[in-house]
């Protein structure tokens, strides 16, 4: 089945991918969206542009269009795809996924979610037993501060899992805690290198902007 995928290069989305094309799903498009709003509570907003080069990485066509959260945008993204499917990492947000739903239910397609209400920890421990090289990129919880951003995932899982135990926060960070770029994973025919980056701290929360980066083969 011919499928297209909603990319926002973070790990929900990458990990979603992975196991629609591991289920037979012919990817034939990613597609990001850079949303108007930097409060989009549909789309991904940090460092969306480079999500070309993890494209350019797996090899797969790409593009990056500006839409804002009305389903009707997003009905004028999938139109003219010609796929059969539309892929996404939507986790818990029932806002984000009965948006795709509808749209994809108006055009014919099939909305394929396969994080859907799985559990946190599960998401994590695939992430990390895959082996995704993962960036975080924005931090927005207590107890996470500004050395949380630019570290990679994997470096501080139990700073995540010790903050959950003592404050309740989501883990896989389903609550907006912390926000993530992916450098590598098995789909990846090359890596994401990031050359340079700075850190953007705005006393309890942050982000990393991303200045340059390659794709290193």
């Amino acid at each position: 089945m011919d499928a297209v995928a909603l990319y926002s290069g973070g790990k929900d989305s990458t990990l979603a991918l992975h196991i629609a094309w591991q289920q037979g799903f012919n990817i034939v498009e990613l597609i990001t969206v850079a949303p108007h709003s930097p409060e989009s509570y549909m789309y991904h907003v940090p460092n969306v542009r480079w999500t070309a080069l993890q494209a350019e990485a797996m090899g797969l066509p790409h593009r990056i269009v500006r839409a804002g959260d009305d389903v009707n945008d997003l009905l004028k993204i999938l139109r003219d795809t010609g796929a059969e499917a539309v892929i996404s990492g939507a986790v818990a947000s029932d806002y984000q996924k009965t948006r795709i739903e509808r749209a994809a239910s108006q055009l014919g397609m099939l909305s394929y979610t396969p994080l859907w209400r799985k559990s946190q920890h599960a998401i994590i421990r695939e992430v990390m037993e895959m082996g995704m090289d993962v960036l975080v990129v924005a931090v927005a919880a207590y107890g996470l501060g500004e050395d949380a951003l630019g570290a990679k995932l994997a470096d501080i899982l139990g700073h995540l899992e010790g903050l959950e135990r003592k404050y309740g926060i989501n883990v896989a960070g389903e609550g907006g805690e912390y926000e993530t770029f992916v450098l590598n994973a098995p789909m990846f025919r090359a890596r994401v290198e990031v050359v340079r980056m700075r850190k953007l701290w705005h006393g309890d929360r942050g982000e990393v902007i991303i200045d340059e980066a390659r794709v290193v083969r």
